[in-house]
């Protein structure tokens, strides 16, 4: 196709994490006229923080008996049957183009002296297929090419980049052009799009604990809610199992899945491993069986700790500071050697299988918007997201979104007919909430375990509270989070039987027909921010 093609539709790119940089790189391929806005500086993101890798079935795969249906089953398996199939099926069979697209962009995937892959195995694949650059620096690796490879297209004049650029609000009018109202250096500022992209990433700063960067304020999901789009499966959020205990070491870090890859075993301080009884996976059972079961030994009083000195001692001294030479030099500045001793960890907030529902082309329920990334739910994580398949998933559909974005007809939209559709009630506007609060909430009410009456708790809270901060980023931001809590809370009442990372303490039992059914939410008389900020500025 050529930019005749397209016409003079201008393309807005909010985020700058692997999806957006993919989606701006896309954009300049078929010759779309893009500008990539970005809260930050270009690239600085969650994306960064990938340590696993990239999860595909390439021709070496194959040759060793993989598949993409295996990498299929896995992903819906993981998922708790809960994922759309045909969105699995387009995100396994599209990772070998991706990885090759990736190696034109510069990205230097771990290989061998004679040249091969290094895949490595994650928990609940069946198969050695993940990808790594850099041992265990994958996001970053990527991140830096696709960053690279974008600030050549914005010199050669094919792209523009905004940074340091905090979108507030989304204001869609029919068939005019979307309006994006943004902060930038505290000034207000807007321009004109013809199609939105949201790739802004997680929510990880709802929680205490969190392997999420700072940044993660839940944005697109608030900008996306607040301009009517459907949002779905927030119920469905994702715990790591092994965060470094950040009340004992703050600065030390996530210790990734890749780890127990290579053999690496869960013990509790009287030194018993305890993952083998409860799954056939052991260490490598999905996330969301890995994390409950370290919940569960710290509530009977135990401290867990993931145990690698084996795997050192197997592979010979140095293995561990060569294939995690990031983990190792962290964990180094904090006086820790997984080689030479355990290293306590607790399971802790890292994903959100749920997010602004989209089709598999990235389109949302609001014609003109489009979401990819982990602020988006395609539904290919189900219930609980396969190890791995983030990378993967955001630049799969990232790259769909844009086509979609530069030849979609005006007025096009997902489908909502897999969704039973709720609408969240506007809040009666009370007491105050700062985000100190908010985390206290979501830890107490949002976490890997959850109960009704909990659940009833939160929800009169929120709904009896408004967000509070003190500069306009920073409210912001806590009103995107809110919004977030606010979708999860009700989605989590709605569904009163566990799934995946959904996990109901009060449950009788799983129910396969209520877990057969998707959650959507829309606000009730949603109100862009920059209205609300107005309105606390008349009542203060």
């Amino acid at each position: 196709m050529n930019q005749a093609a397209f016409g003079p539709k201008k393309l807005v790119i909010i985020g700058s994490g692997v999806a957006g940089l993919c989606a701006a790189l896309e954009a300049t391929r078929l010759g779309a006229p893009v500008r990539l806005l970005t809260k930050l500086n270009l690239g600085d993101g969650n994306s960064t923080c990938a340590q696993g890798g990239l999860s595909a079935v390439i021709a070496q795969g194959l040759a060793a008996g993989d598949s993409v249906a295996s990498h299929v089953t896995d992903t819906l398996r993981a998922g708790a049957w809960h994922g759309g199939e045909m969105a699995v099926q387009e995100l396994c069979s599209s990772a070998a183009d991706l990885v090759d697209t990736l190696e034109e962009y510069a990205v230097q995937f771990d290989k061998d002296s004679s040249g091969n892959y290094q895949l490595g195995l994650e928990a609940a694949h069946s198969a050695h297929r993940i990808l790594h650059a850099g041992g265990d620096a994958t996001g970053a690796g990527l991140v830096a090419a696709l960053k690279q490879a974008v600030r050549s297209a914005q010199q050669a004049g094919q792209l523009e980049i905004v940074e340091n650029a905090l979108v507030t609000d989304l204001e869609f009018n029919g068939s005019a052009p979307c309006t994006v109202h943004y902060l930038q250096a505290e000034e207000s500022q807007q321009l004109a799009a013809d199609a939105v992209l949201l790739a802004t990433g997680g929510l990880g700063s709802l929680y205490e604990a969190s392997t999420n960067p700072h940044g993660a304020t839940a944005d697109g999901i608030g900008l996306a809610a607040r301009a009517g789009a459907v949002i779905s499966d927030m119920e469905f959020i994702q715990f790591h199992p092994t965060l470094v205990d950040p009340q004992l070491y703050p600065e030390a870090g996530m210790i990734s899945e890749a780890v127990r890859g290579e053999g690496a075993v869960l013990i509790n301080e009287l030194g018993q491993r305890f993952m083998a009884e409860i799954d056939e996976r052991a260490e490598l059972a999905p996330r969301d069986v890995v994390a409950r079961a370290i919940h569960a030994q710290y509530q009977a009083g135990h401290q867990v700790l993931i145990d690698a000195r084996a795997v050192e001692s197997r592979n010979g001294a140095g293995f561990l500071a060569r294939r995690f030479p990031s983990i190792t030099a962290r964990l180094e500045a904090c006086g820790l050697d997984m080689a030479l001793a355990p290293i306590p960890v607790v399971a802790a907030q890292h994903y959100a299988m749920g997010g602004i529902h989209t089709d598999a082309n990235g389109r949302t329920s609001v014609p003109g918007l489009y979401a990819a990334g982990e602020c988006a739910n395609t539904t290919v994580h189900g219930a609980n997201r396969l190890a791995s398949n983030s990378l993967l998933e955001a630049m799969v559909f990232a790259r769909k979104a844009v086509h979609a974005m530069a030849t979609d007809a005006p007025g096009q939209s997902c489908t909502l007919d897999d969704l039973v559709v709720n609408q969240l009630p506007a809040p009666e506007t009370q007491a105050p909430l700062e985000l100190p609060q908010l985390k206290v909430l979501a830890n107490k009410h949002l976490g890997v375990y959850r109960t009704g009456s909990g659940l009833e708790e939160l929800v009169a809270v929120l709904d009896s509270s408004t967000p509070v901060a003190q500069g306009e980023r920073e409210l912001a931001e806590l009103g995107n989070l809110y919004t977030c809590a606010r979708m999860i809370a009700y989605a989590a009442r709605q569904r009163t039987k566990s799934l995946g990372a959904h996990h109901r303490v009060d449950a009788d039992g799983e129910g396969a027909a209520e877990n057969n059914v998707r959650y959507g939410w829309v606000l009730e008389a949603a109100q862009p921010m920059n209205q609300q900020l107005e309105n606390k500025e008349v009542n203060a």
